[in-house]
């Protein structure tokens, strides 16, 4: 049927175009941004303390896949800095090794929630979206987090 000289495939498009929009709109969108430096970052893990702060706030997938890379440790601590940040409460009520940060097969790094964890103002059911560099002496990390709005 064809109302007002448009067909309802051309309607009906138009409206979900209107509603995908509207949802958007109750959508809220938080960053967060952190930078590392990796030389001070590796003179930390070499200090006294230093295995015991990988072992504490890294998890094992993300060991391993650094491989004792000081680069990659910090790209990572500054990931979890990110969404720490983006969450809005650093980590207050929340731990470093509870933000996990994995690389799908592609090597797109993404935010991973491990079993049984509950992140504060329930963002580990956010959808999350995080970006790594290390050029030179640098770490840098983007977080961001699209929050669903009821």
């Amino acid at each position: 049927m064809i109302s007002a000289g448009i067909s309802d495939e051309i309607l009906s498009a138009r409206v979900a175009a209107l509603t995908t929009a509207a949802a958007i709109d109750r959508q809220e969108v938080r960053i967060g941004v952190d930078v590392v430096d990796i030389s001070r970052f590796e003179r930390q893990l070499r200090s006294r303390g230093g295995q015991a702060m990988v072992a504490t706030r890294f998890t094992d997938h993300e060991r391993h896949y650094c491989e004792r890379r000081p680069d990659r440790l910090a790209a990572r601590w500054a990931a979890k800095e990110a969404v720490a940040k983006a969450i809005g409460t650093g980590f207050r009520g929340l731990r470093p090794s509870d933000i996990e940060i994995i690389h799908h097969l592609n090597g797109q790094p993404a935010v991973s929630v491990p079993v049984g964890v509950t992140w504060p103002n329930d963002a580990h059911r956010w959808y999350w979206s995080v970006s790594l560099c290390h050029e030179g002496d640098r770490a840098v990390a983007v977080a961001v987090a699209v929050i669903p709005i009821i």
